[in-house]
């Protein structure tokens, strides 16, 4: 699955698609299905190495069982590992909420991180990185999301808006200015969403979450495989005993 979470932010950066789309869902079952077959063709080599005889993988001899668990596994171990964003899969997008999102605190309008917001923001990059590639060099920016021309129309009307008055922050809630939060970035990512803004394109960056959660739900796909027949006596056992008690 590490293998084909590489290939998908690799097609990602292609077709310009970042891990705010909803083909996240499909990419990441996708790659559950490609671990499975890599592991089937693991079998397959198992196999003709201790008996001698050479076995191929065959779709005519795919067991539907097989599949069901195996994607299963893999898409629900990746949907807990990254907190339910399939979609972590893809590259981020510096105009939106990147892939390594794990801490943010809220905005005050376009209004600056205060001092106590900067050390929470300096304290997050240093553990989890910069919310759009990972890194954790550099100087860490207050970035906020959505950005301010985005969320104000303009860098005028959101400059225009720091430090606004109460009555002037529940108009822009009601005119329909968006809630906005502070994450970590670092200052490769900020320059670069400065860009995109401007220019209205579509920036993207890779990172490694994705790469990793793939890695570890790979291991518990194939984990599953190995030990599925004894998990599976262990819980008819068990549920033979339940209703043994049950009668009684």
């Amino acid at each position: 699955m590490a293998s084909a979470a590489v290939v998908t932010q690799v097609v990602g950066l292609v077709l310009g698609v970042g891990c705010g789309s909803a083909m996240g869902a499909g990419t990441a079952a996708a790659a559950a299905v490609e671990a499975w077959m890599e592991r089937t063709n693991g079998r397959a080599r198992t196999r003709s190495r201790t008996s001698g005889e050479s076995v191929r993988w065959d779709v005519a001899n795919v067991d539907e069982g097989d599949v069901a668990r195996d994607a299963g596994v893999g898409v629900a171990t990746f949907a807990a590992l990254s907190r339910g964003n399939l979609g972590r899969l893809l590259p981020s997008d510096v105009s939106r909420v990147g892939a390594n999102a794990t801490r943010s605190a809220p905005a005050r309008g376009s209004d600056y991180a205060s001092e106590a917001q900067k050390r929470a923001l300096r304290r997050w990059f240093k553990k989890f990185g910069c919310h759009h590639c990972g890194s954790t060099r550099g100087k860490v920016i207050g970035d906020h999301m959505p950005p301010n021309k985005l969320a104000f129309g303009s860098g005028a009307r959101a400059a225009a808006n720091r430090g606004a008055s109460l009555p002037r922050r529940v108009f822009n809630f009601v005119r329909g200015v968006p809630l906005q939060r502070f994450y970590p970035q670092c200052e490769a990512c900020s320059a670069l969403q400065s860009a995109a803004v401007r220019s209205g394109a579509t920036k993207l960056v890779v990172h490694s979450v994705g790469v990793r959660c793939a890695a570890l739900a790979g291991a518990a796909v194939g984990a599953s495989a190995l030990h599925f027949d004894e998990m599976k006596i262990f819980v008819e056992r068990a549920c033979e005993r339940a209703r043994g008690l049950l009668r009684v």
